[in-house]
């Protein structure tokens, strides 16, 4: 019975993994099951084939079993089945990633401008002209909301002030570096309100630990009321 709990953790762990909260995290969701299910059949095989292996060939004397030197066809299908395994992966990771990294199609996206550095964050909503309107930066004693509207999509350009940083919504399936010099875009669209933690991953020195945002998801109608108020305010949070 231990044996048996021992060796079906792993699946049941593999099961434990986030469930996406964006339209995008759901791609990498369902990639992650294909993954997972793809390797339990790997590992039921060859498992089943070892156990299989050792009753079948366990020694009964002092007499050798059957030697095989070579064997084309056999050779040929364990060269094979591998082959067009990791060409399906392949394929079924640069579809999911093309969805994922390309932009969502929506012509009037919700436009935020991240940028990182030592050791905060700053969150820049533009106007459909490009242009700055709210403005949120974190402090060390108070940690910044980026406050999105649930259903919509929203456009994220991510840049770094300084040194290389990562933005990353564990609940989004979603991880993307802050490269100095570097600006990168993407779409994430949140199916529903709630609060989900943000982070960086990427040691970038003493207060590392202190680089840390949340996810606001709310209303169509609440986000409205929210520029309102920031606007009202000044433009600026933190």
């Amino acid at each position: 019975m231990l044996r048996s709990s021992v060796l079906a953790a792993p699946v049941v762990l593999g099961g434990c993994a986030s469930h996406g909260v964006t339209t995008q995290g759901r791609d990498i969701e369902r990639l992650y099951n294909l993954f997972l299910a793809i390797a339990v059949v790997v590992w039921a095989v060859v498992t089943g084939l070892m156990l299989w292996s050792i009753v079948r060939y366990r020694r009964r004397g002092d007499e050798l079993p059957p030697q095989i030197h070579g064997h084309n066809k056999l050779e040929l299908t364990w060269t094979i089945i591998p082959t067009i395994l990791v060409l399906v992966l392949f394929w079924a990771t640069v579809q999911t990633q093309d969805r994922v990294t390309g932009p969502a199609g929506d012509a009037d996206p919700v436009r935020v401008q991240v940028l990182a550095f030592q050791w905060q964050w700053q969150f820049t909503y533009l106007r459909p002209d490009g242009q700055p309107d709210v403005q949120v930066i974190g402090t060390t004693e108070k940690v910044p909301e980026l406050v999105l509207p649930a259903g919509r999509t929203v456009r994220i350009r991510l840049a770094s002030a300084d040194v290389t940083h990562s933005f990353f919504v564990p609940r989004a399936l979603f991880k993307r570096m802050a490269i100095p010099g570097r600006t990168s875009e993407f779409d994430m669209t949140f199916d529903r309100p709630g609060l989900y933690p943000g982070n960086c991953t990427q040691f970038c020195g003493l207060d590392h630990a202190r680089m840390i945002f949340n996810v606001r998801v709310i209303s169509a109608e609440q986000y409205r009321q929210w520029l309102t108020r920031q606007r009202a305010a000044g433009g600026t949070g933190t």
